[in-house]
């Protein structure tokens, strides 16, 4: 695919304007960062001199970022609380120019927050002291549900895919969210938890860990083995296509009718972070459907995503500006 990298630009450059859905867990990432100036007197741990605080979309909210940072025309579905915390993340999809109209606003709901303390000595490098989160004892009782489906009903009019990303928060099971893959030309899933509870969408994006619980079968070095069981795990969620991500060892494409299709990582393969990364490849991927690619091109261009974003600190989006050059760079082989 290397010598075809001119394709790959096309399908990039028609991602503009692409009208995709996101329906799951809208999470608000919280960071505090600080200086540890002592340990306390009152219980061994350290006291951190706060000082500045980052908020940032996470979960199904970064799948929404990257998305919209693609140039995509993205439409977030979930539940947000009427809360500081719900405004927070309004706040940055409407900074993004993220459309918030499909986004159910529900009174006595905590919109699902994680906040990490990071910190370290005044001039040294900042670590992860400890994560607090909040929000995941909500209930999706029929209210909700009713509104949850009433906005994803309406948000998918005239949309070119549909993204379910569950990351166990519980919406995509509670409103049913796959039942509604057939109403797009592109369904895509993202299942932190829940493989296995959906099926019958076009596609999935699972990372290693995710298939191997969800397969039973440890991905490893065996080719044939894994090969098998990505075959046998896209049949069994009745996909057309199933993209494992390896981390380190690139992309594996298990696609009906097909050899499976083994793509090595692009770039460095030491990542700075890989948070969110694997929102950034559903993204890229999906877009590339949307645009028309085969499955194949779709992974390709995801791979190179990809590949940006792992460079970075924290949940990251790239442009398609920057993925352009960066697979123009790829195809010309100044990366390896």
């Amino acid at each position: 695919m290397r010598e075809r990298w001119r394709d790959l630009v096309r399908v990039v450059r028609r991602f503009e304007g692409r009208r995709v859905v996101v329906a799951g867990d809208l999470v608000l990432d919280r960071y505090w960062y600080g200086a540890v100036q002592r340990i306390s007197r009152e219980a061994p741990v350290p006291i951190v001199r706060l000082d500045r605080t980052r908020l940032m979309p996470g979960c199904a909210a970064n799948t929404v970022m990257n998305l919209a940072s693609l140039g995509a025309e993205v439409l977030p579905v979930g539940v947000v609380g009427l809360d500081r915390e719900g405004d927070a993340l309004a706040g940055l999809f409407k900074e993004a120019g993220v459309s918030c109209r499909h986004l159910v606003r529900e009174k006595g709901w905590v919109t699902p927050t994680k906040t990490r303390v990071l910190a370290g000595s005044a001039h040294g490098p900042r670590q992860q002291l400890v994560r607090v989160d909040s929000g995941e004892s909500n209930a999706f009782g029929p209210a909700v549900v009713k509104s949850v489906r009433r906005a994803l009903g309406t948000a998918l009019r005239g949309a070119g895919a549909l993204i379910v990303s569950d990351y166990g928060y519980g919406l995509a099971e509670a409103v049913r969210v796959g039942e509604y893959a057939a109403r797009v030309k592109v369904s895509a899933l993202d299942s932190r938890f829940g493989l296995l509870r959906f099926s019958g969408l076009a596609t999935a994006t699972p990372n290693e860990e995710e298939f191997e619980n969800a397969s039973g079968v440890r991905a490893g070095d065996n080719r044939r083995a894994l090969e098998r069981a990505g075959e046998a795990l896209r049949a069994r969620l009745r996909l057309r296509a199933l993209l494992m991500t390896r981390g380190s060892r690139g992309m594996c494409l298990f696609e009906k009718g097909r050899k499976p299709l083994h793509l090595p990582v692009v770039g460095s393969d030491q990542a700075v972070d890989v948070t969110g990364a694997g929102d950034t490849v559903i993204a890229a991927y999906v877009l590339s459907l949307c645009a028309g690619a085969p499955f194949a091109q779709a992974a390709h261009v995801a791979n190179v995503a990809g590949g940006i974003v792992v460079e970075r600190h924290g949940p990251a989006t790239t442009t398609a500006g920057e993925l352009s050059a960066r697979i123009e760079a790829w195809g010309k082989g100044a990366l390896a």
